[in-house]
């Protein structure tokens, strides 16, 4: 009986200890959105340093709001930077995390931007043994309801505090 109280212990023990996420456990990361003075392959080469974690790690995209923009798009329209008909975008810097696992596309809509290779392809896996959800639609058709992201900011209280404030469409977080 001692045993076994023993062994269950144990058992409890390391599931809540792998189950424990604090907040040291999360990456937000900071991207510089801007045409890359490095040429094409930057932001490419960038991503593939980086394999980010749903619902954990966020990507911050910086940029002086009216000189850039950040749009999500399809995979064709991605590879052929074709900037009409994005699945969203924004004009100003959003921290951006998504809630189903997959590769993301984001580019900047600015004329000749996408081309000069301001654009960058994320992929996000869920490292959690739950069956993970398909990832995010590559048609057009995508409606904002349907979209796996979370947009995140700090906001800073009369107090000096930073808080962080997240905004999720599409999928339970």
């Amino acid at each position: 009986m001692g045993k076994a109280m023993n062994v269950l212990l144990v058992a409890v023990i390391s599931l809540a200890a792998m189950l424990h996420r604090t907040e040291a456990d999360d990456h937000e990361y900071e991207l510089v959105w801007a045409i890359p003075s490095g040429g094409a392959g930057t932001y490419a080469a960038w991503s593939a340093e980086h394999t980010f974690e749903i619902n954990v790690d966020s990507i911050t995209f910086e940029f002086s709001s009216g000189e850039q923009d950040l749009a999500s798009v399809t995979k064709e329209d991605f590879d052929s930077c074709t900037t009409t008909n994005p699945i969203w975008e924004t004009t100003d810097p959003v921290n951006v995390g998504i809630v189903q696992p997959g590769t993301f596309y984001f580019i900047c809509t600015f004329a000749g931007h996408c081309a000069k290779g301001q654009k960058v392809a994320t992929n996000w896996t869920n490292s959690s043994a739950a069956a993970a959800p398909a990832p995010c639609p590559s048609s057009t058709a995508t409606t904002y309801s349907a979209l796996p992201l979370k947009f995140l900011s700090n906001r800073v209280n009369k107090h000096g505090n930073k808080k962080k404030v997240s905004l999720t469409l599409g999928g339970a977080i």
